[in-house]
């Protein structure tokens, strides 16, 4: 016992356990009344089984009926569904619906009350082909509040999908049938949806309850809302409660049999779950049996367990005052026997009177009191253990310095177990055990001699002599080894990492000694891994900080010269306006002022932007630098980055809907696979198009943080850090991306001046519209983050032959105008199609539109309506030229909120290449 702790009394025992009044009894008083119930109870119990085998059939048979009369409601249930169906079906085909979805809704009521044969109750709900509700259909009386639908709701959507269905719905509080058909015309055409709402209410069982002479309970959840239970006065009832255990299994699909108490009357009442068409289980059916019958049986069998009860009572009290004293004298002895040994005399010994089982009893008591004794010395010395090997854990953890945590392993377990000679071995270069850190006079090189004679024995080796063992004498002599020694290899993961030598002259190591060295050695191991783990990871960090200084040099270097190259070009660029409009120059030399606006506008913003990405790069290297990874771990996410720097470059901006529903779906992914607090990095990795790689950096995070726990000071989360470097990694890339692609532009323009001179030198070839069309997009992205939302509804388009810089210049026309006339904030939907042997592209805007005045001159060469010197009025003069060389055509359809340009192309190739071909 632990000094300063008071031993207690057995009173105290005694007094800490709260007992009833059966516990405060003497032994002898609780044996006459154990005696008395022996002899009453096989009376009673025989009358008790006589009883329930009665009740228990009548319960069977009101059991046995509540299941066939449930099974009965299912299939009326069942029915009921089916009904609506048909009717929901055949409204949807009555032949004047169509014409009047089309052309006059207002007329559906009036239709609909002609074929009341038809609709039976509940509410009709017409939508046209776009979805929204164009009239409603109700019979007189009919509450349609809670049955009713919205516009696009999911009944219509599948409806307009072709696809005719039923099922159970909830509406308000309560349940309903819901069923759904398509509206077609003669040519098959949709034309709208018919939706039917049937309530599963009062009506509706008292339906039930007329077909099966037993009262019907409907509940939505847990919560009753339908039945057709009647007060004594004839007042309705909602229906009993069902325990929430109870409805628990029935909405995991197993029926339940149940009695419940409803306006004074007892019922055995059957629930069965429904279901909607996808599974999901929204409510409960119960069906309710009067248990009148079954309640008298119970009483009758009652009366009859009390008379048997009584009789017995007065033979068990005679047999028990004769017994119970003769049984409790040896046990008085043992209970005063277990209060000394409760008060802590532990040296009590105690007699045992009889040779019965209570004999029996007291020899094993005396047993157990030495084992108990045995223990506590025991469990003393083991307590001793754990307390020295927390303060050597504790002094261990304190460092993160490798010279640091092999000194003070070293030091501390010479301290604790006053060894004379402590060394800590650890493999070298050759793979040898060399000194790492000791305590006492010994020499490197002898004490790693005698350290890997030591490891090649294996295990903890505990000696109480050195010098008898003959293998080490010798080597123990010459590193100034004497008396007893102990050996421990320091082991992690199944790898040994070094070994532990202690030796001591006053006295042998114990066996506790060496159990506490094994286990501090577990320890130490996992110390010394984590220093020599912090040492790589300070030097991997220097040599990422150098990298990131070398990389921002290089990268405000190619600024400099990208600056340089866009002054150069903004010169160039003014020189072509200057010259056209002061000389005149004509249609070519304007086109390529106006083409070129294009390819510098995304170099200026890409040089915008680079500067603040350095600095963020840079930010987001150091918080990586910071971050304790594994080394195996950083070099996989490094190869990781470098695979999909391709796709980074490149990855499509998605629109920002889609990016939300991607995000959320791929957090719900990571959270089923355990990663937790994740919404910012998905969405991150969505914009940045490495969704894919999700997983594996949460791997890489959850690796770190599982290491080495939270970052100190407050650092990022490892998730975030990692995905941040990535992130800003890809916003580089992008920028120089769109910087390559725009100077490979203003080459192609350079090139398209000799074209227009010359266009018979023109080369065609087969191209993918939709990587022109992306091109374009990236190059043009500057104009379009601030606000304008880019919707790409492509087709399947098959390769066409087109002059493809020529065509390019089309979609950066038609895209550039339709930003401007959005002023900056808008939608621009893109649209691809096959349409015979033509391709057909679309670029539409939701602006102001073109006014019907201008539409007729918005081709002509010079015709502009932006301000003087906002434009030259070349740009789709150029494109209709483009346009008719490849022996296509362009049209434009213009009114407030959409204007839109169609641009058709033979698939084959311009007519010039068809005639030279052949």
């Amino acid at each position: 016992m632990r000094a300063g702790v008071p031993r207690r009394r057995a009173s105290d025992y005694v007094r800490a356990r709260p007992v009833g009044f059966f516990g405060r009894l003497r032994l002898r008083h609780k044996l006459g009344l154990l005696i008395t119930l022996a002899a009453v109870a096989p009376i009673s119990v025989a009358a008790l089984l006589a009883t329930r085998l009665v009740v228990q059939n009548l319960r069977a048979g009101v059991r046995a009926q509540t299941e066939r009369t449930m099974r009965v409601a299912l299939n009326l249930v069942i029915s009921r569904v089916k009904d609506v169906f048909e009717e929901t079906n055949r409204i949807a085909a009555l032949p004047e619906l169509p014409d009047l979805l089309f052309l006059d809704p207002a007329s559906i009521k009036e239709m609909l009350s002609r074929h009341d044969d038809l609709f039976r109750g509940g509410l009709a709900e017409f939508a046209d082909a776009e979805g929204r509700l164009v009239s409603v259909y109700a019979p007189p009386g009919t509450q349609t509040q809670p049955l009713g639908i919205s516009d696009d709701a999911e009944p219509i959507r599948r409806a307009l999908q072709y696809e005719r269905r039923v099922t159970i719905v909830r509406a308000g509080k309560g349940l309903a049938i819901r069923a759904s058909s398509p509206v077609v015309d003669d040519a098959w055409r949709l034309r709208g949806a018919v939706v039917v709402t049937v309530p599963l209410d009062a009506g509706f069982t008292d339906q039930l309850k007329a077909q099966l002479a037993a009262d019907i309970v409907v509940y939505s959840g847990n919560e009753p809302v339908a039945s057709s239970l009647l007060t004594p006065d004839g007042r309705r009832e909602v229906g009993p409660p069902v325990p929430v255990e109870v409805a628990t299994r029935v909405r995991a699909g197993i029926s339940q049999l149940l009695d419940t108490e409803e306006s004074q009357r007892v019922y055995s009442m059957g629930l069965s779950p429904l279901k909607d068409a996808e599974g999901e289980r929204l409510g409960m059916l119960a069906v309710a049996l009067d248990e009148e019958r079954l309640i008298e049986a119970q009483r009758r069998a009652l009366l009859s367990l009390y008379g048997s009860a009584g009789v017995a009572l007065v033979f068990g009290l005679a047999l028990a005052a004769f017994l119970s004293r003769r049984l409790t004298r040896p046990i008085n002895h043992l209970h005063l026997g277990a209060l000394a040994v409760a008060r802590g005399d532990l040296d009590h010994r105690i007699t045992p009177e009889t040779g019965d089982e209570i004999g029996d009893l007291a020899v094993a008591f005396s047993q157990m009191t030495r084992a108990v004794k045995e223990h506590q010395e025991g469990l003393a010395a083991r307590m001793r253990e754990m307390v020295t090997l927390h303060e050597i854990t504790s002094a261990v953890s304190a460092v993160v310095g490798l010279d640091e945590v092999l000194y003070k392993i070293a030091s501390e377990v010479a301290v604790v177990l006053q060894a004379e000679r402590s060394a800590l071995l650890l493999p070298g270069a050759s793979g040898e055990l060399e000194l790492a850190a000791g305590v006492g006079d010994a020499g490197k090189d002898i004490i790693a001699v005698l350290g890997e004679a030591l490891r090649k024995r294996g295990g903890p080796i505990r000696l109480s002599e050195v010098g008898d063992d003959p293998e080490l004498r010798l080597l123990a002599k010459n590193a100034g080894v004497h008396g007893a020694l102990l050996a421990v290899p320091l082991e992690q993961k199944e790898r040994v990492l070094g070994l532990l030598l202690l030796s001591r002259v006053a006295e042998p190591f114990s066996e506790s000694d060496q159990r506490l060295v094994v286990t501090f050695a577990n320890q130490a191991a996992t110390a010394i891994a984590n220093a020599q783990l912090y040492d790589a990871v300070q030097k991997a960090s220097e040599e990422l900080e150098r990298k990131v200084k070398e990389r921002t040099v290089d990268l405000v270097l190619a600024n400099q010269e990208l600056e340089h190259t866009l002054t150069t070009l903004q010169q160039a660029q003014a020189a072509l306006v200057h010259s056209e409009r002061m000389a005149g120059l004509g249609q070519l030399v304007a086109g390529v002022a106006h083409e070129i606006n294009s390819p510098a506008a995304a170099i200026q913003g890409a040089v915008d932007n680079l500067a603040d990405n350095v600095t963020r790069l840079a930010r987001r290297a150091r918080e990586l630098g910071e971050l304790r990874l594994l080394p195996e771990d950083r070099a996989r996410y490094f190869a990781l980055v470098e695979q999909l720097t391709p796709r980074l470059s490149a990855a499509k901006i998605e629109a920002p809907g889609k990016v939300r529903k991607q995000a959320r779906e791929l957090t719900e992914t990571l959270g089923k696979l355990g990663v937790g607090s994740a919404e910012a990095a998905c969405r991150t990795l969505v914009e940045i198009g490495a969704a894919e790689a999700a997983y594996q950096v949460a791997h890489l995070a959850a690796r770190a943080e599982a290491a080495h726990g939270e970052l100190e000071d407050g650092g990022a989360p490892a998730l975030g850090v990692l995905v941040g470097y990535m992130e800003e990694y890809a916003y580089l890339s992008r920028n120089t991306h769109a910087i390559r692609h725009a100077i490979r532009r203003i080459t192609r323009i350079v090139g398209a001046l000799k074209g227009y001179s010359h266009l018979d030198q023109a080369e065609v070839a087969p191209a993918d519209l939709h990587d022109g069309m992306e091109n374009t997009l990236v190059m043009l992205h500057a104009e379009l983050k601030y606000g304008v939302n880019v919707v790409r509804r492509y087709g399947q388009l098959p390769a066409v032959r087109v002059y493809v810089d020529e065509l390019n210049q089309v979609w950066t026309n038609l895209i550039h105008n339709a930003v401007q006339a959005l002023g900056g904030t808008g939608e621009i939907t893109i649209e691809t199609k096959v349409d015979g042997d033509d391709v057909v592209i679309a670029v539409a805007d939701d602006g102001p539109g073109i006014p019907e005045a201008v539409m007729p001159k918005i081709f002509e060469p010079f015709f502009t309506t932006k301000p003087k010197g906002e434009g030259t009025g070349l740009g789709l003069g150029i494109v209709r030229q483009i346009i008719d060389k490849h022996g296509g055509t362009i049209s434009v359809e213009s009114r407030p909120g959409q204007t839109r340009f169609i641009v058709r192309l033979p698939v084959a190739g311009p007519p010039a290449v068809l005639v030279s071909s052949s």
